[in-house]
């Protein structure tokens, strides 16, 4: 009698069995066996479409998904599964997974307390699914886990949630609604407007994509904030940095247009990918300020490039870039304007830098007042528990019939002043700091000779107008780095803050 029963079962078991077998995939599927290999740890992310296993023996929490219209862990189906972050009960470390994505790039994640080493995937196994058409509008993958939905049964309840993800290295978490605010591919164009005011932001951007992408970052009137990074096709990489906004939003008397309010990110490079984006104001930042002329200042048109434009992308998250750098200020003009100095030292703080650069518009300055004028800022600076840095002009592209820079080129003013040498001496008598972008770029210069210093300026060739004053986007990246090896051979504190 038992032995009947127990046939009965088992039949009833295997028609069950073969029934589930031989229906359409509606919720539940078949568990696919899972051949570990080796060992990894950290959460686990995967585009696309397929079947697969992922193994470990560390425990995560989470899982995420965007773009993804069909997702199944450990035979359990998510519905709903949009976008969405549940929580997930790990079966002895296995994860079994089915998953079909809308579009090309769906991705989903599994995230949370995963901690310890444990055997990575294996490639994709029965990838029988293809995408989806007729997808739901796109939503930007972020990373990281969400909360966790209460679970009044044996499937997850998941509500579809736009929860921001943390960043990487202590930045902002991700919000897809960010995202959704830019447009264009090539650049992506980010007009945040009066959701981020005039102030200093923290900001967190996450690069990459299903391609290989190559992707710059620059914020409000060209300046450079991330330099070119490149992403193998299927990866992402996570950056940091602080931008400074302000209106206008390039030079500060207006000069060139005043832009748009608000933050502004673009996104260029050969194939610029954004997958992600957080934003958050700065508490408390540590600001460089910049006071200078137009080879200083955030030039808004193009080809002009002033050198404090290339700053900002060799500083860390934490630190910001002030450039209130104006064309056509001498020394005397910097300390009168209420758009320059005077707004600019209310907002010092203490142990925020300043570098103050001045000579090519002090043509006719006497040495007394260029160097009244210096100490009257270094004074100022002071008063407000910030440090002054000198930096002496860059020379200008004027060769004699010997080879030489000119002294003109060397800014010998009309009077006879050697301004370089004027601000030397200030800051010796006043233990100022100095990096001197005069002797530095004179070297350059003179090495690379009349025609092979060309590139460095502006040239009707190369950018439509012939300028031997300012700076290409190239000339003013090369002045910047001339000025982080003053900061460096200073050993200045921000050193420290440097990428």
């Amino acid at each position: 009698m038992n032995i009947r029963r127990f046939s009965l079962v088992v039949t009833l078991l295997l028609i069950v069995i073969a029934m589930i077998a031989g229906a359409p995939f509606s919720g539940v599927r078949a568990a696919t066996v899972c051949s570990p290999a080796s060992a990894i740890s950290g959460a686990f992310t995967k585009d696309g479409a397929g079947d697969f296993c992922w193994q470990t023996t560390s425990l995560c929490t989470y899982i995420n998904s965007w773009n993804v219209t069909t997702l199944e862990v450990n035979g359990v189906a998510y519905t709903n599964v949009y976008v969405v972050s549940s929580s997930i009960t790990p079966l002895n470390g296995m994860y079994t997974i089915h998953y079909n994505s809308a579009v090309a790039w769906g991705h989903f994640e599994i995230a949370g307390t995963c901690s310890g080493a444990g055997p990575t995937p294996t490639h994709t196994v029965g990838a029988s699914n293809t995408p989806i058409t007729g997808a739901s509008p796109t939503r930007t993958p972020t990373q990281g886990s969400g909360p966790t939905p209460t679970r009044t049964s044996t499937q997850p309840a998941i509500t579809p949630t736009r929860t921001a993800t943390p960043g990487t290295g202590g930045g902002p978490a991700v919000d897809p609604a960010l995202r959704a605010i830019c447009t264009g591919t090539s650049p992506i164009t980010c007009h945040f407007g009066s959701r981020f005011p005039a102030g200093n932001y923290n900001v967190t951007v996450v690069l990459g994509g299903s391609s290989a992408g190559n992707t710059s970052v620059q914020a409000e009137a060209r300046r450079n904030i991330l330099g070119s990074i490149s992403t193998a096709a299927g990866t992402l990489s996570t950056q940091t940095f602080t931008v400074n906004v302000r209106e206008p939003e390039g030079q500060p008397t207006g000069q060139g247009g005043t832009g748009t309010p608000g933050l502004d990110l673009y996104f260029t490079g050969s194939a610029p990918l954004l997958n992600g984006i957080g934003i958050a104001p700065a508490a408390n930042p540590f600001v460089i300020y910049l006071a200078g002329d137009s080879t200083v200042c955030d030039q808004p048109t193009v080809p002009y490039t002033g050198w404090g434009q290339i700053l900002p992308q060799y500083f860390k998250m934490g630190t910001s870039i002030a450039n209130y750098g104006d064309s056509g200020e001498n020394s005397s003009s910097f300390l009168s304007a209420a758009a320059l100095f005077p707004t600019m030292k209310a907002l010092v703080k203490t142990n925020d830098f300043v570098l103050i650069q001045f000579g090519h518009n002090d043509k006719d300055t006497s040495k007394a007042t260029y160097q009244a004028n210096l100490i009257s800022m270094i004074n100022g600076v002071r008063q407000r528990g910030g440090t002054p840095v000198l930096v002496t002009p860059p020379v200008r592209r004027l060769f004699g019939s010997d080879g030489k820079l000119t002294a003109t080129a060397l800014h010998i003013n009309n009077l006879g002043v050697d301004l370089p040498a004027a601000m030397r001496e200030v800051a010796a008598a006043n233990n100022v700091p100095l990096i001197d972008l005069t002797a530095k770029s004179k070297v350059l210069i003179e090495g690379l000779g009349s025609t092979g210093s060309a590139s460095i300026y502006l040239t009707v060739a190369n950018d439509g107008v012939s300028d031997n004053t300012h700076f290409s986007a190239y000339g003013a990246g090369q002045m910047a780095n001339l000025v982080l090896q003053g900061i460096r051979e200073l050993n200045l504190s921000i050193v420290s803050r440097l990428r």
